[in-house]
This record gives C-alpha cells, sequence and structure tokens, in this order.
C-alpha cells in the first residue's frame, strides 16, 4: 500500500468501546469558508478523470474529512447524490480507491466522513431501493466487501501505525455495513460479516473489544433465530467467557426476552449461580490470576486501558432499565457489586489497575442510578470499597488519589442531580463502612459539600442522623466522643451556612422548615443549654467551640430581614441552663427577650422602613443578649443603652439615633465578624434617620491618630485591664502572646482589635488594591526603616553588655583600651554581674514589650477606622441625595491624607467614589438655594485642603469630592459662574505659586465642564425636536 500519513490514532486497547477520533465540531471551516455556503456540485461523476474532475473530487474528499461536521455533511450529501446518478465504472472507481482506502487514513476526521457516505451508498446498493438489481449488476454484495478487505489489508512490513490504520479502517468498514441495516435481508451476508469480525478479534487482541461492540449493535437488526445462531458460535470457539461476550449476551437477552442461549459458558451472566465466574471474567487480568482463574477462558488478553469496557454500560442498563419490584431489583443489584466489585476489583489481592478500574465503574453507576434509579445508589457504597476510597483520599501521594476524589466529586453530583439521595449517601459515609468524621479521615470537605442539599424536607432527618452518634459515648473512648462532638458542631454550623434562602421566615402557623434557622437553633441550644440527652454531659470546651461556630455562623447567614427575625426567634428560643447566672443578669435578660418580642411584633403592623429599623433594634437585642451568657462585662450595659434607645424612638424623643451609633461603635470595635456583620445592616436599616449629631460621632474616630494616644481616646471606656496600656509595660512579651492566645475570637470579648495583628486590614487590601507601585515603595520605606530600628538596637544591647562584661566586640579591638592588667574575679563579682546581665535582658523585654504595645495600638485603631468606613460607605450609598452626606468628604479627605496604612487610605477612596456614583443615581433635579452657599464654601475648603499634600492618590480624592460638590451646585444653571470662578481662582493660585496643585486637578475639571456641555447642548436639540 501506498505510505500514509502518520497520525496518532488514538484507540482503546482491551476494554474499550469502539470510538472514532474525537473531532471539534465548534470551530470554523479549517478553508476558512462557512459551511452553510459551500456550493458543491452534484452532478454525476465521470468514468475518466479530467483536470476539472479531480479538482472537484479533491475538494469534495477534502472537506470529507473536516473536522468540521457541517463541512463533511455538506461534502457526504454532495458525494453519495453525484455518485448514485453516476456509471457503475465511476461508482466502483470512488469505493475502491477513494472510500474504502480512505476508512485507512487517520487524517482529522475522514473516517467519520467516509463511513458516513458508505453506509448510505450500502443502503441504497442492497436495501430497499436494491439498485444493485436496478442500475449496478456489476457491484455485488461479495465485491464490495472484498474491496473492503483488499484495501485495509496490511502488505509487507509496513509500521506498527500503518498496521493499526489498516485494522481500524476495515472496523469502521464493517461497522457502515452494520449500519446500512442490510445484512440480514440475505441468509449469507451476516455470517461473512461475522467472520471478518471474529478473525480480526482473535489476532489482534486490542480489537477485540470494538469488534464485540459491532456485533452488539448488530443484534436488534438480526432477529431471534440468527442471534441463537450467533451466540452458539461465540460459544463454540470460547469467546462468550469474555467481557465481550458477557455484554453481547445482555444485550441479545434484553432485545430477545425468550433468546435459548447456549448451555456454556451461562444462560444469564446475572444469575447468582454464575456471577463469582462472571467477577474472575471482569477483572480483566486473568493471567495474572492463581487458582482457577488461571485457566478460566483460553482467549488472550489485552493490555490495560484507563477507557472503561462497553459491557458496564450494559450492566448499567439492566439495572436501571428493569422493571421487577424495587426489592428484587436491590437485591440483584447488591450481590452483583458485592461479587463482582467489592470482592473483585476492590479485594485485599486487587492491583492498582483493577481498583482503578473500580473507581471509574462506581462513578459511572452513580451517575447513572441517580437520574434513573436513585435507591438502588446506597447498594454501591460496600465495605472494600469505602475503606479504599477512604485511604486512597486521605494522602497526595496516594496512587489512587485523583481517582478516588473523583469518586467523591461524582457522589456530589450525584446529590446535587437528585438531593432526595442526600440521606441515603450521608448514612454510608457517616455509617458502618466510613467514618463519622469523614471529612477530617480524607482530608476533603465531602460531608460539608452535601449538606448544602438538605432540603425543608430533609432537614430534620439530616440533623438527627448527624445528632445521634454523638448522644452517648458506649461505643468509643471519652476523647472520641469529644472529638465527634467538635466535628458534630462544625456539620451543623456548615447546614445552616450553606443553606438555600427560604422563600419565607418560619413561624409557629407553618410547617415548612427554615434549614438556617434549624442548625442556628442547634447551635445555640448546644453552647448554652444543658443537653438531657447527651451523656455524659457537653464538655465545656465543646460549648465554647459551639459558641464560636455560632458567631461565625450568624455572621454569615445573615441575607435579608427574613434572615435576622428567625435569628431573633432562635436566640427567644434558647433556654440557658448551661449558663450560671444572678438575679441582675436574668432580670437583663428577660426584658430583652421581651423587648425583642415586642419589636418583631411591631414590625409585622409597621411599613417597609419602619420594620427594618424594629427588627434591626431586635437583632441588636438578640446578639448582646448571647454576649451576656458568654459574660461579656459591657453586655448589661449595652442592654441598658438599647433599652433607651427604644424609648426614644417610641416616644420619638431626640438623641436616639446618637445613642445607636455609639452601641453600634462599641460592637463594631470588636473582633467579632458576626459584630460587624450585624453592626452594618442594623446601621443599613437606619441609615434614614441618622441625624447630623449622630453622623458627627461617626466621624470622630477617622480623626484619631494612629499610636497609643489614639487608642485611649477611641478606647476610653473600656476596662482599666484592657485599656491602660502603661500599666502593663513591666509584662514581658510572654504575657502578651497569652492574652492573644485566650482571648482571640471570643464572643463578647472585651479585646478590641489588640490582637488583630494587620488581618484585617489585609484583607481590606486585598478589595482596594490600587496603585501598587506607591504602596510598595511605602512598604520598602517601613521596611528599611525597621531594619534601622532593629539595627540600632542591638547596637545598643551591645553597649549595655560592654559595659556589664568590661569587654567589646572583635571589631572594636583598636579602639579598646588593653586588658593585660584584667585578673580572674571572684565568686561574689561573678554573682554581682549576673544580677547586672539579668537586669540588662530585663530591660531588654520591657522594651520589647513598649515596642509590641505601640505596634498593636496602631494596628487597633486602624482596624477600627476600617469597620467606621465600611459604616459610612453605607450611608453614603443609601443617602446619597441627603445634604448631611456631604459633611462626610473633609473627613475622608483627611484620613486619605494622614493614614499611614495604604489599605484604610484606598478605602477612603473608594468611599468618596461611592458616594459619586450613588449621587449620580440620585439624578436630583433642583438645588436648594439655602444649600448653595455651604456647598461653595465646602469646596473651596476642599481646594484648600488640596494643596496640603502633592500625593497623587489625595490629588485624585480631592479632585473627585471636589468635582462631586460641584455636580450637585450646577443643578442649578444659576451656581455654573461660581464653581468655575472658584476653579479659576484656585488655578490663578497654582499659576502664582500661592498653592501647589497636581495639574489633573485641573484637566479634570476641564472634561467636566465639556461633559455637561454636551449634555447640556443634546438637551436642547431633544427639546428643538420635540
Amino acid at each position: 500500500m501506498g505510505k500514509r500519513k502518520r497520525g496518532g490514532n488514538k484507540t482503546g486497547s482491551n476494554g474499550s468501546q469502539p470510538i472514532s477520533k474525537r473531532t471539534k465540531t465548534d470551530h470554523p471551516s479549517s478553508n476558512g469558508i462557512e459551511a452553510t455556503n459551500i456550493d458543491l456540485d452534484k452532478s454525476p461523476f465521470t468514468e475518466t478523470l479530467t483536470s476539472e474532475a479531480r479538482k472537484r473530487e479533491a475538494k469534495i474528499y477534502e472537506l470529507l474529512g473536516s473536522a468540521d461536521s457541517d463541512e463533511r455533511i455538506v461534502a457526504a450529501d454532495a458525494l453519495v447524490t453525484g455518485l448514485l446518478v453516476s456509471p457503475e465504472v465511476a461508482l466502483e472507481r470512488h469505493l475502491d480507491n477513494r472510500l474504502f482506502r480512505g476508512l485507512a487514513s487517520s487524517r482529522n476526521a475522514s473516517r467519520l466522513g467516509f463511513s458516513l457516505v458508505l453506509a448510505e451508498i450500502l443502503n441504497q446498493l442492497f436495501g430497499s431501493k436494491n439498485l444493485v438489481g436496478s442500475k449496478y449488476p456489476g457491484l455485488t454484495f461479495d465485491k464490495v466487501l472484498n474491496i473492503l478487505v483488499e484495501k485495509t489489508t496490511p502488505s509487507g512490513n509496513v509500521p506498527g501505525q500503518e498496521e493499526r490504520d489498516c485494522y481500524f479502517g476495515r472496523l469502521f468498514g464493517l461497522q457502515c455495513f452494520v449500519e446500512s441495516k442490510i445484512l440480514f435481508d440475505e441468509k449469507s451476508r451476516w455470517p461473512k460479516i461475522l467472520d471478518l469480525l471474529l478473525k480480526m478479534a482473535e489476532k489482534k487482541v486490542w480489537m477485540r473489544s470494538h469488534c464485540g461492540w459491532v456485533i452488539v449493535e448488530s443484534l436488534p437488526q438480526m432477529g431471534q433465530d440468527r442471534a441463537e445462531e450467533t451466540l452458539q458460535k461465540l460459544s463454540d470457539i470460547g469467546l462468550g467467557k469474555t467481557a465481550e461476550g458477557i455484554g453481547i449476551w445482555m444485550k441479545a437477552r434484553s432485545c430477545y426476552p425468550n433468546l435459548k442461549t447456549p448451555a456454556k459458558p451461562w444462560h444469564d451472566p446475572m444469575n447468582p449461580s454464575v456471577l463469582s465466574e462472571v467477577a474472575r471474567v471482569l477483572k480483566d487480568n486473568v493471567a495474572q490470576d492463581n487458582g482457577d482463574d488461571a485457566v478460566a477462558t483460553k482467549a488472550k488478553q489485552g493490555g490495560w486501558s484507563a477507557q472503561l469496557h462497553f459491557v458496564w454500560d450494559l450492566i448499567l442498563a439492566t439495572f436501571v432499565g428493569r422493571e421487577t419490584d424495587a426489592k428484587q431489583s436491590r437485591d440483584q443489584l447488591k450481590l452483583f457489586w458485592t461479587t463482582v466489585i467489592d470482592d473483585g476489583l476492590f479485594s485485599k489481592n486487587a492491583s492498582d489497575a483493577q481498583k482503578f478500574r473500580g473507581f471509574v465503574i462506581f462513578q459511572k453507576f452513580i451517575q447513572g442510578l441517580a437520574t434513573e434509579n436513585p435507591k438502588l445508589i446506597k447498594e454501591l457504597f460496600t465495605r472494600n470499597f469505602m475503606k479504599c476510597l477512604m485511604n486512597q483520599a486521605a494522602k497526595e501521594d496516594r496512587y489512587l488519589h485523583r481517582a478516588a476524589l473523583k469518586s467523591l466529586q461524582a457522589t456530589e453530583k450525584a446529590v446535587q442531580t437528585s438531593p432526595e439521595l442526600l440521606m441515603p449517601v450521608l448514612k454510608e459515609f457517616l455509617g458502618k463502612y466510613g467514618a463519622y468524621d469523614f471529612d477530617q479521615r480524607t482530608n476533603t470537605k465531602t460531608i460539608e459539600n452535601l449538606l448544602q442539599w438538605a432540603t425543608s424536607d430533609t432537614a430534620k432527618s439530616v440533623l438527627k442522623l448527624l445528632r445521634d452518634p454523638i448522644i452517648t459515648g458506649n461505643d468509643g473512648t471519652a476523647s472520641e466522643l469529644e472529638k465527634f462532638r467538635l466535628v458534630y458542631a462544625g456539620y451543623i454550623s456548615k447546614l445552616a451556612t450553606q443553606a438555600k434562602p427560604a422563600p419565607e421566615a418560619s413561624n409557629a402557623d407553618s410547617e415548612a422548615v427554615n434549614v438556617a434557622e434549624l442548625g442556628v437553633k442547634e447551635l445555640a441550644a448546644c453552647a448554652y443549654s444543658v443537653q438531657p440527652q447527651l451523656k455524659p454531659d457537653l464538655s465545656e470546651k465543646s460549648r465554647e467551640t459551639f459558641r464560636r461556630l455560632l458567631a461565625s455562623t450568624i455572621g454569615k447567614v445573615m441575607r435579608r430581614r427574613d434572615d435576622a427575625e428567625y435569628l431573633c426567634n432562635a436566640v427567644i428560643s434558647v433556654e440557658p441552663t448551661a449558663v450560671s447566672m444572678g438575679d441582675e443578669i436574668k432580670a437583663e435578660r428577660d426584658n430583652a427577650l421581651k423587648a425583642i418580642r415586642e419589636l418583631l411584633k411591631a414590625s409585622k403592623k409597621s411599613d417597609s422602613k419602619n420594620a427594618g429599623a424594629s427588627v434591626g433594634l431586635a437583632l441588636l437585642y438578640a446578639i448582646t443578649t448571647l454576649q451576656l451568657y458568654d459574660g461579656a462585662p459591657d453586655a448589661i450595659s449595652i442592654l441598658q443603652d438599647l433599652e433607651r434607645c427604644s424609648e426614644k424612638m417610641k416616644s420619638k424623643e431626640g438623641g436616639s439615633s446618637e445613642l445607636l451609633v455609639e452601641i453600634l461603635l462599641a460592637l463594631v470595635s470588636r473582633q467579632s465578624p458576626m459584630m460587624r456583620q450585624i453592626s452594618e445592616q442594623v446601621f443599613e436599616a437606619f441609615t434614614s434617620q441618622i441625624s447630623p449629631e449622630a453622623l458627627e460621632l461617626l466621624m470622630e474616630p477617622l480623626l484619631a491618630e494612629e499610636n497609643e494616644k489614639g487608642y485611649q481616646a477611641l478606647f476610653e471606656n473600656l476596662e482599666d485591664e484592657d485599656v491602660e496600656m502603661d500599666d502593663r509595660e513591666g509584662s514581658d512579651s510572654e504575657e502578651v502572646e497569652d492574652v492573644e492566645e485566650d482571648e482571640i475570637s471570643e464572643i463578647g470579648s472585651d479585646v478590641e482589635f489588640v490582637t488583630l495583628n494587620g488581618v484585617e486590614a489585609a484583607d481590606d487590601d486585598d478589595k482596594n488594591g490600587d496603585n501598587d507601585g506607591e504602596e510598595e515603595e511605602e512598604e520598602d520605606d517601613e521596611n528599611e526603616e525597621q531594619a534601622e530600628a532593629d539595627a540600632k538596637e542591638l547596637a545598643d544591647l551591645d553597649d549595655a553588655l560592654a559595659k556589664v562584661l568590661r569587654s567589646h566586640r572583635l571589631d572594636k579591638d583598636k579602639d579598646a583600651e588593653s586588658s593585660d592588667n584584667d585578673s580572674d574575679m571572684t565568686d561574689s563579682e561573678m554573682i554581682a554581674l549576673d544580677d547586672k546581665l539579668v537586669e540588662v535582658f530585663k530591660q531588654r523585654a520591657k522594651n520589647i514589650g513598649k515596642k509590641k504595645e505601640k505596634k498593636d495600638a496602631k494596628e487597633s485603631v486602624i482596624a477600627f477606622k476600617h469597620r467606621v468606613l465600611d459604616l459610612i460607605a453605607l450611608y453614603l450609598k443609601h443617602e446619597a441625595a441627603n445634604p448631611l452626606a456631604f459633611n462626610l468628604l473633609l473627613p475622608l479627605l483627611e484620613v486619605v491624607r494622614s493614614s499611614t496604612a495604604k489599605p484604610l487610605a484606598n478605602k477612603a477612596v473608594v468611599a468618596i467614589e461611592t458616594f459619586t456614583r450613588a449621587y449620580k443615581k440620585t439624578k436630583p433635579d433642583t438645588q436648594d438655594g439655602r444649600d448653595a452657599a455651604p456647598r461653595l464654601e465646602l469646596m473651596r475648603e476642599i481646594h484648600r485642603r488640596a494643596a496640603r499634600d502633592g500625593s497623587h492618590a489625595y490629588g485624585r480624592a480631592a479632585s473627585t469630592a471636589s468635582l462631586l460638590v460641584a455636580t450637585s451646585l450646577v443643578v442649578d444653571k444659576g451656581n455654573v459662574d461660581a464653581v468655575n470662578a472658584l476653579y479659576a481662582q484656585t488655578f490663578a493660585d497654582c499659576q502664582k505659586g500661592i498653592v501647589k496643585i497636581q495639574g489633573f486637578f485641573f484637566t479634570d475639571w476641564v472634561n467636566w465642564g465639556m461633559g455637561h456641555a454636551a449634555n447640556a447642548q443634546q438637551q436642547q436639540q431633544q427639546q428643538q425636536v420635540a
């Protein structure tokens, strides 16, 4: 044969379903021509080839082998139409020299295109139209089949790839005969095709599964009698006891229920009596087994392939399409899976290749059963499979780690497809063959990911399933029970945080279960109530974990007002039997719960605006009540402030918003993400009621210095031991670290950001990381300053040690005095020296402690300012049209100018930009004349402050703020001249050298003015047209 272009024809070996080379069907035509616009000649082909005929055929066959399916279809249509009206000589020439020969080509999608044409031509020749009898008598079936065999027979010493191409070309050709549905019109045709298939399967073992698949495809066409003959022949030559034979037997039985199968090797491969033999066959490497397996079949075995054999699709179809009763199907799948998969592919002696195949089979079965027969899925989680799954998923260096992870992902996807599978899957993962701490054992988040599919119908069942193993410790040690209870807390937290939002809040009259509410109530109950079912009772360590996760969960589930309502209901439902409380605390608790009920009741009778305020206030009560249970020192005072605030709101007395802002600032200063989230949500509900005095209180923290002095000014009302940093100057660094470890992340803790160490600031830096170049320069400067300070500190230590020891460093020998007269020290002198050394290192430890306290104080102030800016951003977003909002511009600019923390300055810039966008959306039509003069003065002050700092970021922020004020002024056309005059005066002062402002400050003004001019002209044109 002629030499062909060598290509990588990627095909599966043993255990593979015959597939064509994958092609992309969605990319543009390879010839740069749209397939729909291709106009091919469909006239008859000539007997002899001329120059034009060669060009025409070359174009058609080029498109027929294209990777684009549309091009192949167009070319196939033109070729079939032309050939069927051509003379016999032309048709034979194309069959001989082009079509059958082209099946052996691995170029692009040639086999697919040529097979499409051949199947249609064979159908026309030997099918219902029988063109052979009327038009092409010379093209008999035998002749056409011989052409295929001749053109796909490798001749001579050809390379291995070309030999493979020839055999696959013959396979595709035989499949064309099957797809044309002509083989069973005459009795002599099918045996010839079957013989060719069996010869290929015997000669090339890697072709056996492909040949078997062609036989499977032909079974529905042949009828019961021929099917029986075919099975008998396969049985006689020994191919019945192979994976291909099992697939053919199952397909034949599904097509013909009354089929009489040969006595050997089996009547029904799914019969329990032969499952052990089927398991040995399907292990795929019988030659490597011992005992009976070694002689189970005489057929040669192919090499290992990652592609799954087609027999598994047929087995799956058997269980999916079975119409027997549910119990019978379940029992049969259980027996098959246990015998063939669990005791076969996942047995103790199974190879890695077999276990890998077992994982792939599991993935196929769980995906197939999830959509067709979900009730059978629980039978897949057998003992050996679960053991192997957990072991392989646990560590990345395990050989089958990725296969195990894919199996877990397939399970998650199946539950996503059919949420009713959540309960049976959880039972298997957490039950007999799994582990309660499944995620920890496998280092995955499988259980967490599955819990998100809990619905209102299954939530209570899921909670009971998770809770039952931690009730008593009969089956394990106390430490194991404690571990499981901590795991349980994590599960409940994930159940609540990942729950899909409920359409309506749950209430006493509703039977629907809010999954998030159920989870929050369970966390709260375990955190603060004695659980009589749990024996032994929860330890203090477990309760602390439940409290911490409760705070985290509440912070994450706060999405809507309805969420706030059920969180309040969850707090009301808690019986704090595990919390020791005095009479005063109980009284405050009772008052708070009463206030929550009244506010929730009032919210249902109010309009949306007042309802949001009532729910927000109730939420503050609820969260402070939890802090009261935690023993927070200031919880009682906050509850009392809330009571006064509530009374002032009821009586519509002034000062309520100021008191509310003070409460929110006290709460937002805490580290807890829950406090931050709830404070923001409550503040958002009250933005329209904020008074000028309250806004002033909100702005004050922004002006605090970022040092110890600013720290004391912001937190002067806290307890002495948490604020008076001078009292702790004598403490060493270890005590400071103890404070960090003991008090971090506790609900209601009095630590105000002292131990944040920049974590929150880093988060905001990720969101607002503009001007990276400037930030890197500042960081470099800070690093240099830190290095200099460290060097000076070490030098001071060296000097102190030199004085005490009357010694010096080696590099100072020249400057040092002679030590020839030194004598040995006495014992008393050594004791005195030891005391002096202790004093030196004490002083050093004290200096380190002071340095750390200064750093903590700075970071605490910066973190608190971040939280305040979050509240201000919310106010600017919702109250952009409120004249009071403009009072925030100068404090924001001051933060940009004075802050040493780049992320904080960036957040202030973003707040100004947010204000600008929100104000534009309000589209004010008129400007209150009373606001013009103060706004002009505000803009003049912004211009003055713009000259204080020459940094690019500050100049941009000042320009944005100035143009925002200008935009609010020019709503009234009478203020246009005043705005431009102010800019002109600033520009003149800049020209004279009186002030120094960057050029973009004025170019922004010009661009802004031209934009307004264009808008004004457009409006005039629209008015003229109207």
